[in-house]
């Protein structure tokens, strides 16, 4: 050590020397950020490449991607000079040529000539200075590459857009826009306005004029004589008898000018003279401007889109989006069903010569979120290709007419066979009334509208989904209405693993296999939305950062979008000890049990607990005043819990509703340590720490010993004296492993979480 440097020197330089290894690394991040985001332009179908060209562009992004996470892995974490002198020569190559290549033609990207520009580079002498020098230029550099990722595949008229929205100048002009075409509209209606209103509409309607004489005020009409058609006599009409027009009602004109017209045989129209004609164009007048203001907001929307480079590419000849089959991890059945259904809408005569039809109405039920709603969209895609441009086929959004535009089940149906063929697509059929016990009117219609579908000539497909089906009135669910009925359930383990690989691989996120089948297993319950949300929620984090997703973005979504693990509650430590405790029993009874549902993340924080319908079919037979807490718990109907940290688990199994006597027993066991460990440790008992574990044990139990039979009281003792029994066995083996317990113990009341690392490294 040289004495003449100072120990503030010295500090000085580390800090410099941590302030450039963080820089270095910050624009590797970057750059592997902008690799992900040109490999999403790509297949977002923004860049015009030929299937050769993405062939040939792809490898060459992965392996400069691949090179950015080695850098990221290896290089940086060595935390050296040598290390911080690599990593900012390798940050020049990429930034000097992905720049100089994007700038021209993203096909110009080439691997091999970044290594070619590093090893003529690192063939030369370079002073510190001159290293210096070349990380400075990278954070200028960075900010050039970031700018020419973002506007890839953008057009002259995009950048335009971008520019006038920046200055506020397309606000502006899309305001003097709208109020244009609301002041065209509302000039063309006043002048028609006015000019009906010059004249009273009697005098032009009936070619009468308006006469004033004492003891008269009214019209006076020409009358002609049938035979000569030639004027023969007038006759007056005292529209406004003995009141004065605005003091009159309209029921009060309409009595009054229907008595005034029986006469002159023109009751049929007499009511288009109680109009106030003032009011009615005003209506008119803010009608039409109203609807003119919806459709130039509609058409700027659309124009914002194209403009801004954000219009969606896969869009059907009628501005739908275009869903497949293929998209949909699962779905074979269903897409028989729809080539089915599409081979009847495109080769109907076939049918018709056979005296055969395809299903009418077919009914999809299961729970949210499972696919109902896509199942439709994708239908129409498919019989819309099968089509190609010789028919146009009709999808028509019923509920959307019902409820928002007031139309009545018969005049949808009378809509759909004249626009035919088409297909009506009831979503959430139970809200529009399908039981006669509830809206009879609504569900007669239904029944008379689908037994009287002519569907071999009118091609009419009716589609119905619910994830309520016991409101379906029972009429409904036979051959020639809702004749075949679909039950959609959440995504098996494998469909989830399959959708993962797809949709990471569609956007680029390199993952490992391992964690990819880990998130697969942990998110058991969960529908392909809420995966996408997993997936959607990671690159957010990342993009705020401008670098790479990586596996704890993943962790952390999982932990917001998943589990729902909240905020930090305030606890005293006694409070916190109890919560660590019970959740800890829990957490090594599933270690030492091995139970089915294996430990992957402990919390203490407060947890939201969805609660999921069970079908294990229990039927009470007890009196409200009789019933257990433990029994109202287990059949309760709320559908989320507040609970005091939470054990949560992957599933090893691979139908875990198949599971095993003596793997439920393992279950019961494991919910029930937590009360144990309780007891074990501070010799005491909690009723209230979280009870509905409990309540799932009884149900488990009830489920195990009733066979599907009523539970009455011989079978509720029954299940009570089983669960004693599984308390005394899991305290006994807690006993036994009681060095570990308050190991786990004693690492949740200093950090309040352990992932699955921890926890590996705590049971090894």
């Amino acid at each position: 050590m040289n004495p003449e440097i100072s120990t503030e020197q010295l500090q000085q330089e580390h800090e410099f020397f941590q302030s450039c290894m963080t820089q270095a690394r910050q624009e590797t991040q970057t750059i592997g950020w902008c690799i992900q985001q040109l490999f999403q332009t790509i297949n977002a179908g923004k860049l015009k490449l030929t299937p050769t060209q993405k062939e040939m562009i792809i490898p060459e992004l992965t392996a400069i991607q691949d090179l950015t996470n080695m850098m990221l892995e290896t290089l940086f974490v060595q935390n050296s000079p040598e290390a911080l002198f690599q990593g900012i020569l390798l940050n020049t190559a990429l930034l000097d040529h992905l720049i100089d290549a994007l700038s021209k033609n993203i096909c110009k990207v080439k691997a091999r000539a970044i290594f070619d520009a590093l090893e003529k580079r690192s063939q030369q002498s370079i002073s510190d200075s001159g290293i210096l020098n070349l990380a400075q230029k990278n954070q200028i550099k960075i900010d050039q590459l970031v700018s020419i990722c973002e506007n890839m595949g953008l057009n002259w008229y995009h950048h335009f857009y971008r520019c006038m929205k920046k200055n506020n100048a397309y606000s502006i002009a899309k305001g003097v826009g709208i109020a244009a075409v609301t002041a065209t509209v509302a000039a063309m209606a006043m002048c028609v306005a006015s000019q009906i209103m010059d004249q009273p509409a009697i005098e032009k309607i009936f070619g009468a004029y308006p006469e004033k004489r004492p003891g008269f005020d009214g019209y006076r009409i020409h009358q002609r004589d049938p035979q000569s058609n030639a004027r023969s006599y007038e006759k007056d009409i005292p529209i406004y008898a003995n009141l004065r027009t605005e003091d009159q009602t309209i029921p009060q004109k309409l009595l009054i000018m229907t008595g005034s017209l029986q006469s002159v045989g023109l009751l049929a129209t007499s009511a288009l003279l109680t109009l106030n004609y003032k009011d009615l164009f005003s209506w008119m007048y803010s009608d039409t401007v109203g609807w003119a203001q919806d459709k130039a907001a509609q058409k700027l929307h659309e124009y914002d889109q194209k403009l801004q480079g954000t219009a969606k590419q896969n869009l059907s000849k009628n501005g739908y989006e275009k869903v497949y089959f293929k998209d949909m991890v699962g779905s074979e059945e269903l897409e028989q069903l729809a080539k089915k259904i599409a081979n009847f809408m495109k080769y109907p005569e076939r049918y018709e010569r056979a005296q055969i039809e395809e299903h009418r109405g077919i009914l999809l039920f299961g729970p949210p979120q499972t696919g109902k709603t896509l199942f439709a969209k994708a239908l129409r895609t498919l019989i819309e290709d099968e089509f190609g441009d010789d028919k146009q086929l009709h999808f028509i959004d019923a509920k959307s007419l019902y409820d928002v535009n007031g139309w009545s089940i018969e005049y949808i149906f009378w809509y759909a066979s004249f626009y035919a063929p088409c297909i009506i697509f009831f979503d959430e059929i139970d809200l529009i009334g399908t039981h006669r016990d509830k809206k009879p009117e609504s569900t007669s219609q239904l029944l008379t509208c689908m037994q009287g579908i002519d569907m071999t000539s009118k091609q009419i497909i009716v589609i119905g989904a619910t994830n309520r089906p016991e409101q379906i009135d029972k009429a409904l669910l036979v051959d020639g209405r809702f004749g075949k009925i679909i039950h959609i359930e959440y995504p098996k383990y494998q469909d989830r693993k399959t959708f993962l690989d797809q949709q990471l691989a569609k956007r680029c996120i390199n993952l490992d296999p391992e964690y990819i089948d880990y998130i697969a297993q942990e998110t058991d319950g969960c529908s392909y939305n809420n995966l996408k949300r997993i997936i959607t929620e990671s690159i957010i984090l990342s993009s705020i950062e401008t670098r790479q997703v990586t596996q704890s973005d993943f962790e952390k979504t999982l932990d917001a979008e998943v589990r729902k693990i909240q905020p930090a509650k305030t606890m005293s430590d006694a409070e916190r000890k109890i919560v660590a405790i019970y959740q800890a029993g829990k957490a090594v009874a599933r270690h030492v049990l091995k139970t089915v549902q294996e430990v992957v993340k402990i919390t203490i924080n407060p947890v939201i607990k969805e609660v999921k319908p069970t079908d294990v079919g229990l039927v009470i037979d007890s009196k409200a005043d009789k019933v257990s807490e433990n029994t109202k718990l287990a059949t309760s109907k709320s559908e989320q819990r507040i609970k005091l940290g939470e054990v949560f688990t992957k599933c090893t199994a691979s139908h875990n509703e198949l599971l095993s006597d003596s793997d439920q027993e393992k279950e019961c066991l494991a919910l029930l340590a937590g009360s144990a460990a309780l007891k074990l440790l501070l010799n005491d008992s909690f009723a209230q720490c979280n009870k509905h574990d409990r309540a799932d044990v009884m149900q488990m139990i009830y489920g195990l010993i009733s066979q599907g039979e009523r539970i009455d009281d011989k079978l509720k003792t029954q299940a009570l004296t089983i669960k004693e029994k599984y308390d005394a066995q899991i305290l006994q083996i807690l006993q036994e492993h009681q060095p570990l317990l308050e190991k786990v113990v004693e690492k949740l009341m200093q950090q309040t979480t352990i992932d699955r690392y921890e926890w590996k490294e705590l049971v090894s």
